[in-house]
């Protein structure tokens, strides 16, 4: 083949993720920590923290989705983030995700058990004030919601997997489907999974 010649195009397609939160800082900063630590060409990862709650925020990548143009060189996976808080409309927002293809990364009661579980298995519900007292213990520092820890928590990742898929385990074997009732659990380990396996 000449120097001068094009080389084909990669029939392969490119891979675009493309992650919503409801928080505008601690969710981002943390899921921007991971893509710029992968620095992967092949794979867009956008993250956008949205400020929207549960329903209102999984409604708004419903109708993003739909008016999103359909290139076929690209395959996007949808995924939103966000927590059970005290919303009354968590079930719905879920099943209204799954129902449009969309994946959820959903934590009960907030984000931060996602970062509990990387120190120990917490298996207690417990209020948010107490998340952010248990974190500062555990960081040995004053835990502030929308602060970067990503650094200081990443090399224990394997272990905060292992805690979230035993919680959904011990769910699981109490018959336990309604996702508004499984507290503590998150499934923003399925979310971390998927990045890692980029």
């Amino acid at each position: 083949m000449s120097v001068f010649q094009r080389k084909p195009a990669s029939q392969f397609p490119r891979s675009v993720i493309r992650i919503y939160t409801e928080g505008k800082k601690t969710e981002p900063n943390y899921f921007n920590a991971i893509k710029d630590e992968l620095k992967r060409n092949e794979i867009e990862i956008i993250v956008d923290g949205r400020g929207d709650h549960t329903l209102s925020l999984v409604e708004w990548v419903i109708n993003k989705k739909e008016n999103e143009r359909n290139d076929p060189a690209f395959v996007t996976e949808w995924w939103v983030v966000f927590d059970k808080d005290e919303h009354l409309d968590f079930n719905h927002a879920i099943e209204l995700a799954e129902k449009n293809k969309i994946q959820v990364a959903y934590s009960n009661e907030c984000f931060e058990l996602w970062f509990i579980l990387h120190f120990e298995y917490l298996q207690t519900a417990i209020n948010r004030k107490a998340f952010n007292t248990k974190l500062t213990k555990l960081l040995s520092r004053k835990y502030e919601k929308n602060s970067n820890i990503y650094s200081i928590i990443k090399e224990k990742e394997a272990f905060a997997i292992k805690n979230a898929k035993k919680l959904e385990e011990m769910h699981l074997s109490e018959n336990r489907v309604n996702q508004a009732l499984r507290n503590p659990s998150t499934t923003v380990y399925k979310l971390v999974e998927r990045l890692r396996k980029i």
